[in-house]
């Protein structure tokens, strides 16, 4: 549905992932099972042209498909995460387990398990459940789910 997924050096897709229409996946890592991604975001490098080079144009500079991948490339998003539309998630970062990232937001750091993140940048707001016990009982869910998904 007009949407394009491409990586360079690698990236895994888990079992069970929803990629919106429009939306771009340009970047190395892992999206792991019961990801939704909604329409319209993009996930994408923040160092694909090098812009340290004195005296070359970004144009003619190093591009990442011509050098060894670097964790700026990469990205790493947990099970169970939605990603609202609009959003755009640059390289290097991790969205943790069970996290939840409001529409439009610019994701430039890590954002931990769990959380409801919003804004450009984005910023940890709240957890997505209001306490430890609901969390682990919902990651013990999705151990299970996991398996069983992995086994067909």
């Amino acid at each position: 549905m007009g949407s394009r997924i491409n990586s360079l050096h690698g990236l895994r897709l888990g079992n069970d992932v929803s990629v919106g229409p429009g939306s771009v996946i340009e970047v190395d890592g892992s999206i792991d099972d019961f990801v939704l991604i909604a329409r319209n975001v993009q996930i994408v490098g923040r160092m694909d042209h090098d812009i340290s080079s004195v005296g070359t144009p970004i144009v003619h500079a190093t591009w990442v498909g011509d050098r060894d991948a670097r964790q700026v490339d990469t990205v790493h998003i947990g099970r169970d995460v939605w990603i609202g539309a609009g959003t755009i998630v640059l390289g290097g970062v991790t969205i943790g387990e069970g996290s939840v990232i409001g529409a439009g937001s610019v994701v430039t750091k890590d954002i931990p398990p769990y959380s409801i993140a919003v804004g450009s940048p984005a910023k940890r707001v709240g957890p997505r459940f209001s306490d430890d016990s609901d969390r682990s009982e919902h990651s013990a869910a999705l151990d299970v789910l996991s398996k069983k998904e992995q086994s067909h």
